[in-house]
């Protein structure tokens, strides 16, 4: 058993499964949490135990319950796989001390992990993450235990609290034919469950997730953009439009009927147009440090406070929590909604662009360049770099900003997460070391796509 190998990103710890992410180190990281419960005098309160669709999910699940009915806390392990956000859901919803969310999210299938969820349905905080990793320097296991855990569904639930937030009925009674693309996770079923009629592609549970990692970005989704198009051309006169969710559908991306895919960064200003102009929420946005300018210029239209955090959804959550917040954010498609719990959910964020549209009666596309009419166009793409020396890259950086890059001169330099240089015409590039992959992420955006390329070019060549 190796403790050394279990450190906690901006979302949980992750380790390749028989590798890292080990039955030994798991249960060390549960009675890890059990310690720093108990230590919080919260323990009493029980957990409540989940899992994704990856390889031998359920069974690392069984383990963690078994550790911590061993440890003497009441443990609701739920009946089958189920989102993120759902597990999320259940903690609040049962007034729990805790929730452990067996998932790699998008990582590759060899992946696995293990996120904790706090007591109000959001990802770990970074002090409970730091008082799980101190916990586990004194960590000795209890010997598991079954008697404990109760086998729970929590579906039910879920969905009364989702039909309250969403118009189900404006959408099932408009001209939308909804595709959903679940990515072989463990979202799959939840459109149709909630009493919608959708297309639903790679509903199936896949532990290899068909080759490709579970994560909305294009070069994952090349059959799923021809599927939507072709089924967009059998449905004329219909709205067609595809949301697209992660391996635990708490993020998602979207595709239009067009075969347009329509990412991260403007699925949040659409969903922002929602909740300001059709919805008329009051509330604040947060947005994390790698997300679209195109977002500023919509808070100053709406009248609304930007906060910008690190990235991590702990960072939106804390502020969901002590603020008026309408919605928050991130590149990766982590998308938080007011009325919720401060927890990003695939599910309901994708179900309220379809209100989006049913209300507009527009495609996706159609109110997206309605949105760029007044503030120009915004082009997006990233890298992800395989590199161990990451984080030396964005320390030097950092150290020697450079004047100049891709031809560009820099206006403003910004290190709040990684590596920022800001641009005279909006533009930027964020260079990043992953927290939880050795990974070096490179973000830009630029009033072109060759610009784009041209920044992501230029980052590319300073990993050589």
């Amino acid at each position: 058993m190796t403790k050394s190998v279990i450190k906690f990103g901006t979302d949980g710890w992750r380790g390749k499964i028989a590798e890292d992410f080990t039955f030994d180190n798991l249960r060390l990281a549960t009675q890890a949490l059990v310690d720093y419960l108990k230590q919080q005098g919260v323990a009493n309160k029980g957990v409540a135990v989940s899992y994704d669709n990856r390889f031998r999910s359920e069974h690392f699940a069984q383990a963690a319950a078994e550790v911590c009915s061993g440890a003497g806390l009441k443990v609701f392990l739920t009946k089958r796989s189920v989102p993120t956000p759902v597990l999320s859901y259940t903690v609040k919803n049962l007034d729990l001390a805790a929730g452990i969310m067996i998932t790699a999210s998008h990582n590759p299938p060899t992946w696995n992990g293990f996120k904790v969820k706090e007591a109000v349905g959001s990802s770990a905080f970074p002090e409970t993450t730091r008082g799980v990793e101190a916990a586990l320097k004194d960590t000795l296991l209890i010997v598991p235990s079954e008697k404990n855990i109760e086998v729970i569904d929590p579906q039910p639930a879920y969905f009364e609290k989702i039909k309250s937030l969403v118009n189900l009925e404006l959408i099932k009674n408009s001209r939308l034919k909804p595709v959903v693309d679940a990515m072989h996770g463990s979202g799959a079923g939840y459109f149709s469950a909630l009493g919608l009629e959708v297309n639903e592609i790679r509903g199936q549970r896949d532990t290899l997730f068909g080759g490709v990692n579970p994560e909305p970005i294009p070069v994952n989704l090349t059959e799923s953009l021809k599927v939507v198009k072709k089924y967009a051309g059998k449905n004329s006169g219909h709205l067609v439009a595809c949301i697209v969710l992660d391996g635990d559908a708490d993020r998602l991306a979207a595709i239009d009927g067009s075969g347009a895919f329509i990412n991260t960064h403007n699925v949040f200003c659409l969903l922002l147009h929602h909740l300001a102009v059709n919805r008329h929420l009051s509330g604040n946005v947060v947005k994390t440090f790698n997300l679209s300018n195109l977002i500023d210029l919509l808070c100053a239209k709406y009248q609304r406070k930007l906060y910008v955090t690190p990235i991590g959804f702990k960072y939106i959550a804390d502020l969901m929590l002590k603020e008026d917040i309408v919605m928050g954010g991130e590149e990766s498609g982590g998308m938080g909604l007011k009325g919720f719990i401060p927890e990003r959910d695939g599910i309901l964020a994708g179900l309220t662009l379809l209100e989006l549209m049913a209300t507009e009666k527009k495609t996706l596309k159609q109110i997206l360049d309605g949105l760029m009419v007044e503030y120009g166009r915004f082009y997006y793409n990233r890298l992800d770099i395989h590199t161990t020396k990451a984080q030396m890259l964005v320390s030097s950086l950092k150290s020697q900003p450079p004047p100049e890059f891709a031809g560009k001169k820099v206006a403003k330099v910004e290190t709040l997460d990684g590596f920022k240089l800001d641009f005279s015409d909006q533009a930027w590039i964020l260079l990043r070391a992953s927290g939880t992959e050795p990974l070096l992420r490179i973000y830009a955006e630029g009033r072109s796509l060759e610009d784009v390329q041209r920044m992501l070019d230029a980052g590319k060549a300073l990993t050589r």
